[in-house]
């Protein structure tokens, strides 16, 4: 059995007037728990938590994820809703994450 890990922290919403200021460190704090847990661990903050390199690390993980594999995913940062536009949501509203 193999353990994979994608953590996912940002702080910094550049333009929005938005910042945070402990998701970087909750990404941080996810790896190191992660690693000693024997995970094998992506680590993605602010500037490189875009949405084309989340997408990525996300397709990178299903490749090589194997029945019986552990797979662990972290987002901390700002969130937000969108329509849902294929009615898998009994109030029509989809959750979603903000990348940088």
């Amino acid at each position: 059995m193999r353990k994979y890990g994608l953590c996912i922290g940002i702080n910094d919403y550049p333009g929005t007037g938005m910042d945070l200021r402990g998701c970087v460190n909750d990404a941080r704090d996810w790896t190191a728990a992660l690693s000693a847990a024997g995970f094998e661990v992506t680590t993605l903050l602010d500037a490189s938590a875009t949405k084309h390199r989340i997408l990525g690390e996300l397709e990178a993980l299903r490749r090589k994820a194997r029945s019986g594999d552990s797979v662990i995913v972290t987002f901390s940062g700002h969130g937000s809703f969108i329509t849902d536009v294929d009615g898998d949501e009994a109030d029509g509203i989809d959750a979603c994450w903000c990348p940088h």
